[in-house]
C-alpha cells in the first residue's frame, strides 16, 4: 500500500479516444519474500524473475539505442522482441499496482468536468477487467497444454510463457476490480493533457514537440514515447 495518493494521467488519444497512463518507478509487483514453497510462491517468484529480466533487457537494449550499429540482425530481431513485451509490461503495471491502492488522482484534460472524466476511467477499467480476465483463462490454458514439455531437458520456455502471461493478466484484472471497488478517486484538471490532445491532428515533428514539452512539465521522461505509439495505433477519428 502506497503512502501517497496513485498518480494517474487520463491522456487523450486521437479526437475522442483516451488511455490511462502513469509512471512507477521499478520494484517488485508480487511480493516475494515469504511466500513459501507452495505453487503461490513459486509463481511469484517465476513472476517477479520474469519482470525484471524484461526491465534489465529494456535498460541494455536502451544503452544500444544510440549506437550506428546496434549489433547483429539476430540481435535487433531480439531487441525488437524485448521492446514489444516490455511495452506490455509496462500497459500492465498501471493495473499491477492499482491493487494495493486505496487512493489515486486522475490528472484529466480540463475540458472535461470531473463527472465525464470519472465516466471514462471507470469505463476503462471495466473493459481491462473483460479483457484481461479473458486473456487470463485463455493463457491458463496454453500454461496446461504445455505441462507434458515438463519433464524434457531443459528449461519449458513455452510453459514459462503462458505462466508468465496468465499471472499478467491475473493482477491486471484484479487491479482493474479493485479500482472499480475499493479505490477512492480524485479527479483534477490538467491543461498539459488538454495540450496533448491536438496531438492527433498534427505532424509526426509538431506532435513530438507537444508531447516532450508537456512530459518535461510533468517530469514524466516517458510520456512522449506513449503519445507516440498510442497515436500511432489509434486513428484519427
Amino acid at each position: 500500500m502506497s503512502a501517497a495518493t496513485f498518480e494517474i494521467q487520463l491522456v487523450p488519444v486521437g479526437l475522442q479516444g483516451y488511455e490511462l497512463y502513469c509512471e512507477i518507478e521499478a520494484q517488485p509487483v508480487v511480493p516475494v519474500e515469504g511466500t513459501g514453497g507452495g505453487i503461490r510462491g513459486r509463481l511469484a517468484r517465476t513472476f517477479h524473475d520474469a519482470v525484471t529480466y524484461v526491465e534489465n533487457e529494456r535498460h541494455k537494449r536502451e544503452d544500444r539505442a544510440h549506437l550506428a550499429d546496434s549489433g547483429s540482425r539476430l540481435q535487433r530481431e531480439r531487441d525488437r522482441m524485448m521492446a514489444w513485451i516490455a511495452e506490455r509490461v509496462a500497459e500492465q503495471r498501471l493495473l499491477w499496482h492499482l491493487r494495493t491502492e486505496h487512493t489515486a488522482t486522475v490528472h484529466h484534460p480540463d475540458d472535461l468536468t470531473q463527472a465525464e472524466a470519472a465516466d471514462i476511467v471507470m469505463a476503462s477499467l471495466q473493459r481491462d477487467a473483460r479483457r484481461h480476465a479473458v486473456w487470463m483463462s485463455v493463457d491458463a490454458c496454453g500454461g496446461l497444454a504445455m505441462l507434458p514439455l515438463a519433464p524434457l531437458p531443459g528449461p519449458n520456455l513455452p510453459g514459462y510463457y503462458f505462466t508468465f502471461r496468465a499471472v499478467g493478466h491475473l493482477l491486471s484484472t484484479m487491479g482493474a476490480r479493485h479500482g472499480m471497488r475499493r479505490v477512492v478517486w480524485k479527479y483534477v484538471p490538467s491543461a498539459e493533457m488538454t495540450d496533448l490532445r491536438a496531438c492527433a491532428s498534427l505532424d509526426p515533428a509538431a506532435r513530438d514537440a507537444i508531447a516532450h514539452r508537456v512530459a518535461a512539465r510533468l517530469n514524466l521522461p516517458h510520456l512522449a514515447t506513449f503519445v507516440e505509439r498510442m497515436t500511432a495505433v489509434k486513428p484519427v477519428l
